[in-house]
């Protein structure tokens, strides 16, 4: 059986009720195919105001291909993890960021003995330090709801996934607030969900509103994926639409991602056939209008079968990445690339595709994707490589070309921390999660790191 195949049935499995517990034992590829992604180090509490060097080093390794010169945009890295942290959290599991403010999934934790309840931790940046400042949980969390397996956020509306609430019908909440003041304000459903559809997967929210993926949806009697809009009006939240692409097929997995600028989404359905077999595809659509209309399918130029192509999207603008972490690069399997696409009055091309300066089989660079203006992201988590604890690779543009200008590792990672499982960017800050990190001997507490450039004040020494 191929990998994407064994991935597919841990999909069906999961969302058909297997408690993710039950697939410990199957290692980080059960854990993806779970959920959307993380492990930690040390988080701090608010009332911990003062970071001791231990909790908030820096500790990243950061490399520039040859002939790029080190100009200050280099960036350097502050590692955290949560005080109360606990075996198979997956701190960092799902990550997202907004101006002074982080959301960090940990979708394994324990909340008032109920096993993989989940919590999602935020972070707010004064003077160049990230500090954790509250802790967000369902008011009517259960077990195994794995709350916070997919984060999102926009200004001070948080949107939170939890696909296996209630049989794994799947549910969304919405949270406000700032600092350590946060507030639940709604719990989202699907209209017309039934178990299995595991609404929450993938979130994304904008001033236009909440999107969240049901990539098991059945339309038609066929399992094709769908992806549900919600909107508030006086404050009060319902949804708006069920949005399905134009051409879904069974198995599509349409929703699996979604990222969104505006009015404009992007949509993954990373097993979409193609010009090959489960090639993957990805969606433009536009809301200026009101309703969320489709636009035009993305696929990569060169795509092959079973590249997994939408796996992960970002968008900023008018550029758009996807990843395709399975694609393989000159003969490496599972190399990975990412595909770079622009839009232009409405109509959007690939203009470039993107690999890892050292990429090798196995790497899976494009496993995550993150853009916001001419900076992009883009992961490697390599976890099938024992070896390699995962890396991020930076990119910036000029002119029209995208380059790689910074290899980012977590430094004192294994080979099974999988760091780069998820990323966020927002101008010059960024959070990369570490999952399956370890964390004084605890396996799967999980990590994550924040950047931002050396040259800021906090990073000048390369320390905190």
């Amino acid at each position: 059986m191929s990998l994407r195949m064994v991935v597919r049935e841990l999909h069906f499995a999961v969302c058909a009720g297997v408690a993710l517990s039950a697939l410990a034992g199957v290692g980080p590829i059960a854990a993806r195919a779970a959920s959307p992604a993380s492990l930690p180090s040390i988080v701090h509490s608010p009332a911990d105001s003062a970071l001791s060097s231990s909790s908030a080093r820096a500790i990243a390794r950061l490399v520039a291909p040859d002939g790029w010169m080190s100009d200050g945009s280099i960036w350097s890295g502050q590692k955290v993890v949560i005080d109360d942290g606990a075996q198979g959290d997956f701190f960092g599991w799902s990550v997202a960021i907004d101006g002074r403010t982080a959301l960090v999934g940990a979708y394994g934790t324990t909340v008032n003995g109920q096993e993989q309840q989940g919590a999602v931790y935020v972070f707010t940046e004064s003077n160049g330090i990230w500090t954790q400042t509250a802790k967000l949980i369902a008011d009517d969390g259960r077990r195994f709801d794995i709350f916070g397996s997919a984060v999102a956020l926009s200004g001070d509306v948080a949107a939170i996934g939890a696909y296996q609430s209630n049989l794994s019908v799947g549910a969304v909440y919405v949270f406000t607030g700032s600092g350590s003041l946060w507030s639940q304000k709604a719990k989202l459903t699907a209209d017309d969900g039934v178990r299995g559809d595991c609404l929450g997967w993938s979130v994304a929210v904008s001033p236009a509103g909440v999107l969240a993926g049901a990539p098991f949806a059945v339309v038609d009697g066929i399992e094709v994926g769908a992806v549900y809009a919600f909107g508030a009006n006086g404050g009060n939240w319902s949804q708006t639409q069920k949005v399905l692409a134009d051409n879904g097929e069974i198995g599509d997995f349409f929703g699996d991602a979604i990222a969104m600028d505006g009015t404009i989404a992007v949509i993954g359905a990373d097993s979409a056939s193609a010009s090959a077999q489960q090639q993957g595809a990805a969606y433009v659509f536009d809301a200026t209008g009101g309703n969320w209309i489709q636009k035009t399918e993305l696929t990569s130029d060169d795509g092959a079968s079973f590249d997994s192509f939408g796996r992960f999207v970002a968008i900023s603008g008018s550029t758009i990445f996807v990843g395709a972490p399975y694609a393989a690069i000159e003969g490496n399997a599972f190399e990975g690339a990412a595909y770079v696409f622009e839009g232009n009055g409405g109509t959007w091309g690939q203009t470039q595709k993107l690999t890892a300066s050292d990429g090798m089989a196995s790497g899976y660079f494009g496993w995550s994707v993150a853009v916001s203006g001419t900076t992009a992201l883009i992961g490697a988590n390599s976890y099938s490589n024992q070896t390699n604890p995962g890396l991020v690779y930076k990119f910036d543009k000029t002119g029209a070309a995208w380059a790689q200008t910074q290899e980012i590792a977590s430094g004192d990672g294994t080979g099974v921390d999988l760091f780069g499982w998820s990323l966020a960017l927002d101008g010059t800050n960024a959070v990369i999660g570490e999952p399956f990190a370890e964390v004084h001997g605890v396996f799967a507490q999980g990590a994550t790191y924040f950047y931002a450039p050396a040259s800021d004040a906090i990073f000048a020494n390369g320390f905190d």
